[in-house]
């Protein structure tokens, strides 16, 4: 339902925590979280991948879904990431305080990932979702 939505490829992470965001009893986007293995880092997790659906987007849903979500694993102890490359996404991220942007500028294709498969050459920008007060 979501894949043509996303630039990466049409695979998705069967180990993949998905969660799914209800607008007025409609599905509006969706968040899938791995746990990614740090060498120094213990209980990192990182955005695998994250669609708003057209209909809904440029209303904020996509930061309430990261917001939300990232809330929930830093309570629970990890630290919650997300590379980028939607330079919507980068913009809002960039100019939310609760987000802590680690890098910014152009990937290179890993070994072993196909051409026109990932974000490879593209603007991408990694954050970090700090330990935020609620009320």
């Amino acid at each position: 339902m979501f894949s043509k939505y996303h630039y990466l490829s049409y695979s998705h992470n069967n180990a993949a925590h998905v969660f799914v965001c209800m607008v007025n009893d409609e599905i509006a986007g969706f968040i899938s979280v791995l746990h990614f293995p740090h060498p120094k880092v213990k209980n990192m997790k990182r955005v695998h991948r994250l669609v708003v659906l057209p209909d809904y987007q440029g209303l904020g849903i996509g930061i309430k879904i990261l917001n939300y979500i990232g809330d929930f694993y830093i309570k629970n102890k990890n630290r919650f990431t997300i590379l980028t490359s939607a330079p919507s996404l980068i913009y809002n991220l960039k100019k939310n305080n609760n987000w802590i942007c680690n890098a910014f500028g152009r990937s290179q294709p890993h070994q072993g990932i196909l051409i026109g498969s990932g974000s490879h050459n593209r603007i991408t920008a990694s954050f970090e979702l700090k330990l935020r007060k609620t009320s």
